[in-house]
């Protein structure tokens, strides 16, 4: 075919049934015969992983070997990165030899037309001002009264079944240096928590070294450059992770767990406050977490004497 495809980048670590889902899914995709996909398998981060780290590595051994896509390329980590780091090096690899990158972990499913969605956005979006990223995913389960349209643009990024392009990949600062500028704006504080006010939360806990985020990190890059994300109204993703076997997702229910495909036609974006309304409801959790959160956006420094 004539069209140059996106590559698939996905990140794998101790979860061999996950994973095999996982690509299972992805062949089941249209064009999965013509893409490219390129895991990377981190390395066990305790002794008692590597039973399971290297199921994951007989996985994608049999994988290589299956022709289910166009190419099938593995890069497997002696030592354990952890997934943040994983993501910013395997992404940024890709990125820099193909311009751009599709993006899922082990534990995603995806629709049929996920790939033709998501090369279809990338393309149309490309040179786009205001559009950072794309995503396969939706987390509203409805659209507000009144939305017309295929498509739509949030300012948070999505962390599952989502694609870049280099323009935007290579402006990404990891130290995460602008949290200063929060920190001493109220309003833009506030703007950064417009859809989930657990925004902020986890961009201090970052930077404390509680919690290892690249999500939250190049959120903030989108944020500070002005940069939305373009989300389907159909979601085309679902999450298998939330049965306590991941190191990052816990256990509990996923947010939207209907997938399907659908017809779609893709415009300009632009935001829509009902929508910013829908991701806070989504996002911001139960009042007490969202009253507790927003004391700290209002008092940055509440935190440190807290000891949060």
């Amino acid at each position: 075919m004539s069209r140059t495809l996106a590559p698939v980048v996905v990140f794998a670590y101790n979860r061999p049934v996950h994973l095999q889902r996982t690509l299972d899914a992805l062949a089941g995709c249209r064009l999965a015969a013509d893409v490219r996909v390129v895991v990377f398998a981190d390395g066990p981060r305790k002794p008692e992983a590597a039973a399971a780290v290297a199921e994951v590595r007989r996985v994608l051994e049999a994988e290589g070997g299956a022709g289910r896509f166009g190419a099938f390329e593995v890069h497997a980590a002696e030592r354990n990165l952890g997934l943040a780091n994983s993501i910013i090096g395997g992404v940024g690899r890709v990125i820099e030899r193909d311009g751009r990158a599709i993006v899922l972990e082990d534990d995603l499913l995806v629709s049929e037309d996920f790939l033709a969605f998501m090369n279809d956005c990338l393309d149309f979006y490309a040179d786009d001002p205001a559009v950072g990223a794309v995503s396969g995913f939706c987390p509203l389960q409805a659209m507000p009264p009144g939305f017309e349209g295929d498509v739509f643009l949030a300012m948070r990024n999505a962390s599952q079944g989502w694609g870049t392009w280099k323009r935007v990949w290579e402006g990404v600062d990891w130290s995460a240096s602008g949290k200063q500028r929060l920190d001493r704006n109220w309003a833009m504080r506030r703007a950064f928590n417009r859809e989930g006010n657990d925004r902020y939360d986890r961009l201090r806990r970052q930077m404390a070294g509680k919690i290892d985020s690249w999500s939250v990190r190049f959120g903030l890059s989108l944020f500070l450059r002005g940069l939305g994300t373009v989300y389907p109204v159909v979601n085309r993703v679902g999450n298998t992770g939330y049965d306590g076997s991941g190191v990052h997702c816990g256990s509990g229910a996923p947010i939207n767990e209907r997938i399907a495909e659908s017809d779609y036609s893709l415009q300009q974006v632009a935001l829509d406050p009902a929508i910013q309304r829908a991701f806070h409801r989504t996002y911001s959790g139960s009042l007490r977490g969202r009253l507790a959160r927003e004391a700290l956006a209002l008092w940055p420094a509440l935190a440190t004497r807290l000891g949060r």
